[in-house]
């Protein structure tokens, strides 16, 4: 794998929101986002805003060096926080919660193919309990939030003291939000 590591100008973290906020739970991962980039700002570290998109964040993930992913995550109980890591995320993005979700798993194996992939990926998520038509979150999902930033917030922390102890040739200047 080639991450970002090796890229001068990219940040050596990215996290990537994602989710559609008028499919109620489904903007889990942006309300994540933005939790985490007041809770955790650090000029290291590349906040994405991905909505709803598609393809077009293949050279987001591709630019990533370590990448940490916020999203609604399927599961059984709403308001489950989820970390997810290694061979637990393609199983658990293969579940689409609603038709507007981005298709992760497709935007990873992208970039995979194209020879240019994060070299750590990881997910924080909450379960879903409303994915309907429907501004706002649930009431399980609201209060899952404190619990799944600190999860992000313990990535981010883990990741930045890697990469500080590994020194500068671990990552470049980071771009800024």
């Amino acid at each position: 794998m080639s991450g970002a590591g090796t890229v001068p100008d990219a940040p050596v973290l990215t996290v990537l929101g994602v989710g559609n906020t008028i499919m109620a739970d489904d903007g889990a991962g942006l309300e994540l986002l933005t939790r985490l980039s007041q809770a955790r700002p650090d000029v290291r570290v590349e906040y994405v805003d991905g909505w709803t998109g598609g393809m077009e964040l293949v050279p987001v993930v591709q630019d990533a060096g370590r990448l940490l992913i916020l999203d609604a995550v399927a599961g059984a109980v709403p308001g489950t926080v989820v970390h997810l890591t290694g061979d637990q995320i393609p199983r658990m993005l293969a579940t689409k919660l609603s038709p507007h979700q981005v298709g992760l798993l497709d935007v990873l194996t992208a970039a995979r193919m194209l020879g240019r992939e994060p070299d750590q990926v990881e997910v924080v998520g909450i379960v879903p309990e409303l994915v309907d038509l429907r501004v706002g979150l649930s009431d399980s999902v609201a209060t899952a939030l404190p619990a799944a930033v600190e999860a992000a917030v313990e990535v981010v922390d883990r990741w930045l003291a890697e990469l500080t102890a590994a020194g500068p040739t671990a990552g470049g200047s980071a771009r800024q939000p």
